[in-house]
């Protein structure tokens, strides 16, 4: 991402939010962000933050980070206990921006009974293409509680990708595509003209 014309931390509100862009004010400035290549939105209308723009973030796991496949292959001490610890390291590595079971086979509510019965029967998938950073959690979570796991991927490369995704933040409000373009607005502008124009 080339230089941006909003710093980081700088407090602005979005007046706009439409899924290929979004008008957003601070004190003296109005831009409009073109959102190129989005993968992922979460941005409202009256949203108000402070700005971050990264390349590096629990959000952009999913997208920046090699995946690996972990499976279980054998019983553990405390099927149970391995479960609640499981839970807590996948939450450590999201820092509440992601639910933990967004990782899952099968997704949240099945997931999480895919996971106990495959703890209970000491075989089977525990994670289905989750970021490296996540595998490698619950693979520690398994050695502790005397479980032996395998995996299928590149669990030491936890960024391989040539052209990461970037991610903006308003908040608690999010944008994840390729690159982002900023163009200032006048301030009288209420609705931007759609791109190309």
């Amino acid at each position: 991402m080339s230089e941006l014309p909003i710093p980081n931390n700088q407090l602005v509100t979005v007046m706009v939010a439409q899924t290929t862009f979004a008008v957003l004010t601070m004190p003296g400035a109005q831009f409009r962000v073109d959102f190129l290549e989005k993968a992922e939105a979460h941005l409202k209308p009256s949203m108000r933050g402070k700005f971050i723009s990264c390349s590096e973030h629990p959000l952009l796991l999913s997208y920046n980070s090699s995946l690996v496949t972990v499976y279980i292959n054998s019983r553990p001490q405390d099927p149970e206990k391995l479960f609640a610890d499981i839970q807590r390291s996948i939450e450590e590595v999201f820092q509440g921006w992601r639910d933990w079971r967004s990782v899952l086979n099968g997704g949240k509510r099945h997931g999480e009974n895919v996971l106990r019965q495959n703890l209970l029967d000491g075989s089977g998938m525990l994670l289905p293409d989750a970021p490296a950073t996540v595998a490698r959690a619950v693979i520690e979570a398994c050695s502790k509680q005397g479980a032996t796991t395998y995996f299928h991927g590149d669990i030491d490369n936890a960024s391989p990708v040539k052209l990461p995704l970037l991610l903006l933040l308003i908040g608690t409000g999010y944008v994840i595509a390729r690159d982002f373009r900023f163009v200032q607005l006048p301030r009288s502008t209420k609705t931007p003209p759609p791109a190309g124009r």
